[in-house]
């Protein structure tokens, strides 16, 4: 599996996560991982890694994330989180 992303596709990431937050405060990561991956043809690039990312960085910009409609709140400085 591909733990990397070309640039450009990474630049996309984030910049659905940045239009994704500015509408809501909760991001779907499958679908969002889907979207971006039905754009582009990416040989060896499975769903997983660009799911992976999506949820990072929608965690960083203080989102809420769904997996599959499984809501899961970000961790915040202070907690517990594992």
């Amino acid at each position: 599996m591909t733990r990397h992303l070309p640039d450009e596709i990474q630049r996309e990431v984030e910049t659905a996560i940045r239009a994704k937050a500015g509408e809501s405060r909760v991001v779907d990561v499958d679908a969002t991982a889907r979207e971006i991956l039905g754009r582009h043809a990416l040989p060896g690039v499975e769903i997983g890694t660009v799911a992976a990312i999506v949820a990072r960085l929608a965690g960083r910009y203080g989102c809420a994330v769904e997996f599959g409609g499984r809501r899961e709140e970000p961790c915040r400085t202070g907690t517990a989180c594992g």
